[in-house]
């Protein structure tokens, strides 16, 4: 039986979207990684910093993992949608998933940094279960509804507690692999404890954003790009025009100060992020409808399609990299971040590419997928 056109084009659109979401990530984990930067984002910034950290929080911060959240709940409804013709127990395998997802960000964490996102996405996940069978537009209510709800929990955070820093704070930034064991053991104190809490309080917002790629998945959204192309395009421009007020109160920021701090306008950055999902999601998807365009973020494509494994592997070699031939990397400027990033993630994209010409699916793909079914599948490529 052949491929459906439209089927086709709404996988490549979707790991299209995926592969930018994989690069938007890296640039925003890099500087952590390293440690240049703490995860509560406290550092300051003056000069050429200053202005690569504006960029950040203008188009950058809080606009990716947003992307990778919505195709979490995209993929939820692709991938319970096809075990219920293969099994009799899609739930369980769904446990399974979520199950070993826990496992790959536990380690992940524990072994490597803190900002891993996989564990969390593997908690807010066991909520989506109680969504599948709900009507698109109950599906899309909770998504708003949550969402308002996190929003207003950050805004009551932005108004009652102090980030204000009056002059240049150099954080105390510490190597990745500087005294690893110290501060893997750190990491696995802070795992078990207050991380819990932690992912307690952010599960309005992770799940709202699976709710609407439930709810994309749902009204087949990317099935139905061109057929929907005049409300998809009034879409983007109120994204946009819903950003613009944002992205105000960050430049005002910027330019009435001298020291450059994200965490006083972290809320604006937040906020933005919701709206320019929205906008670089659907502009990738129109994209994608023409073959010019198919041919330019084909290499985007690849990185996509092994998504877990290149998000694990940019840390694994951002660590070993940094750990090993740069010592005092806390020191380093942000702009070798943008040079490093972009290297690596080429290099990603050549060997994505070459891996996928010999077999089916990406390294940790492969294990998550075993882990999730119980057997060996196919792997090779014919």
């Amino acid at each position: 039986m052949g491929i459906d056109v439209n089927e086709h084009k709404r996988i490549q659109t979707l790991d299209v979207i995926r592969g930018f979401a994989v690069f938007g990530i890296f640039l925003v984990n890099w500087p952590s990684l390293t440690g240049i930067e703490t995860l509560d984002g406290t550092k300051t910034y003056v000069g050429i910093d200053a202005c690569i950290r504006l960029i950040y929080d203008l188009f950058i911060q809080t606009k990716f993992y947003t992307i990778f959240s919505f195709l979490f709940g995209l993929g939820f409804f692709i991938f319970v949608t096809n075990a219920i013709e293969k099994t009799q127990y899609p739930r369980l395998l769904f446990f399974r998933r979520l199950a070993f997802l826990f496992l790959f960000g536990a380690l992940h964490y524990v072994l490597l940094w803190s900002g891993d996102i996989l564990h969390s996405y593997a908690i807010s996940g066991m909520f989506l279960l109680l969504f599948y069978k709900r009507r698109p537009k109950t599906i899309l209510i909770w998504a708003i509804l949550l969402l308002t709800l996190f929003q207003l929990l950050m805004l009551l955070v932005f108004i009652f507690i102090d980030t204000s820093i009056s002059t240049v704070h150099e954080i105390k930034g510490m190597n990745p692999l500087q005294h690893w064991t110290e501060q893997a053991a750190d990491r696995w104190k802070r795992f078990s404890g207050e991380d819990i809490a932690l992912n307690l309080l952010y599960v309005p917002e992770t799940l709202g954003l699976f709710l609407l790629g439930l709810f994309a998945g749902k009204i087949r959204l990317f099935h139905r790009v061109k057929e929907w192309n005049k409300p998809l395009r009034r879409l983007q421009i109120a994204a946009f025009l819903l950003t613009l007020p944002s992205w105000y109160m960050i430049l005002h920021y910027y330019a009435y100060t001298d020291v450059y701090n994200s965490a006083e306008i972290y809320i604006y950055i937040l906020l933005s992020g919701k709206t320019l999902f929205i906008l670089y999601t659907i502009t990738l998807a129109r994209l994608m409808q023409h073959k010019a365009w198919q041919r330019i973020l084909q290499p985007l494509q690849y990185t996509g399609r092994m998504a877990l494994t290149n998000y694990l592997t940019q840390t694994i070699g951002t660590v070993v990299l940094f750990g090993l031939l740069a010592p005092n990397s806390p020191k380093l400027p942000l702009l070798a971040g943008l040079v490093f990033c972009m290297a690596l993630y080429s290099l990603q994209i050549f060997w994505s590419k070459w891996w996928l010409s010999r077999f089916q699916y990406g390294p940790f793909e492969y294990v998550w997928r075993l882990g999730t079914y119980g057997k060996k599948a196919k792997h090779r490529q014919a």
